[in-house]
């Protein structure tokens, strides 16, 4: 099953027709009601406004991120204003041969603030 966010799109629109077995969710309350269904896993892939939203309504579990080394300048942020202060412990790690760091964060409750390396 594929669920499609949007609050423009509806069931009859070609994009969803054109994906068998697709549902559009268009609310905050929609995506908490799939999270907590029985299923596999909810994945985002290149939406940086749905993470944002996802991470502002404390819906984060874990994040998979690939890190270039490189600088673009402008353009958009993934942790950008409104996301609620939350703690994630790295589970994963590696970095390819062109130097992409590619790590797997695990939500960990409530920030603990502190002094590095004590």
């Amino acid at each position: 099953m594929k669920y499609v966010f949007s609050k423009k799109l509806k069931k009859t629109d070609k994009l969803v027709t054109g994906w068998p077995n697709s549902t559009v969710i268009k609310t905050v309350a929609d995506i908490k009601k799939l999270k907590n269904s029985k299923g596999p896993d909810i994945q985002v892939w290149g939406s940086g406004k749905l993470i944002q939203l996802l991470l502002k309504n404390d819906l984060v579990d874990e994040l998979r991120l690939k890190i270039h080394p490189l600088t673009l300048g402008k353009g958009k942020k993934l942790f950008d204003g409104g996301t609620i202060p939350a703690a994630f412990t790295l589970t994963e790690s590696m970095v390819t041969t062109k130097g992409v760091y590619i790590a797997t964060y695990k939500r960990a409750g409530k920030v603990k603030t502190g002094t590095v390396g004590a």
